[in-house]
């Protein structure tokens, strides 16, 4: 008898949402998971071929002097370009991809049932989404959005709207979705939705 494929979950939802509160429940549950986020700094860190590819295309004026890249720099560029946005999620996506198949396959190897992986922008257009077997859509208000990111990150709000622009059109996925999850109240409460969709999809 064959033993049962891992299932793969997305985690998705716009910044501030409650994604990474997601993240530390299922890891607490004893689930693997993995930040998406986090998995893209690490290819562009130097030496990787991420970083050599993005230094190419935008050249040295976004580097520090230690040679890391000026997040902050590539971030202000790519927020007022949508051309040179695409082209660094060329380079980054597929990496990103290579990376999540990696950690299927490790975790796979480990007889673990359920992954789990936690990205803004995860929807079923996606090379990612149409990888994995379902999403959760963490959804929230504006308001708490904004609130929470202030808090948490320091930046204006200037900044945080540009953020959102640039995700605006995951919130009209519906179909994208398998769960959507409201987390506009108390983190006990936002846990107790979570386990929810968790005795579910153990199923």
């Amino acid at each position: 008898m064959s033993k049962p494929r891992i299932k793969k979950i997305g985690i998705s939802g716009k910044i501030g949402s409650g994604k990474s509160l997601a993240i530390k429940f299922f890891k607490k549950n004893k689930y693997p998971a993995y930040d998406l986020d986090k998995i893209s700094r690490e290819i562009m860190n130097p030496g990787q071929s991420c970083y050599k590819k993005i230094v190419k295309y935008f050249g040295p004026e976004i580097l520090y002097k230690n040679k890391n890249l000026n997040r902050n720099k590539i971030k202000k560029i790519i927020f007022n370009d949508e051309i040179k946005r695409k082209k660094l999620n060329s380079i980054v996506h597929p990496e990103i991809f290579n990376k999540v198949k990696y950690y299927v396959k490790l975790h796979e190897s480990k007889n673990d049932y359920i992954i789990f992986f936690e990205g803004a922008l995860i929807t079923k257009e996606t090379k990612i989404g149409i990888f994995l077997d379902q999403i959760i859509y963490i959804k929230s208000s504006k308001n708490n959005i904004i609130n929470r990111v202030k808090r948490r990150d320091n930046i204006a709000e200037k900044e945080i709207f540009n953020i959102l622009r640039i995700q605006k059109s995951i919130e009209h996925q519906v179909k994208s979705y398998d769960y959507i999850v409201h987390n506009n109240t108390k983190i006990r409460a936002f846990e107790d939705k979570l386990n929810s969709i968790l005795e579910k999809i153990s199923l």
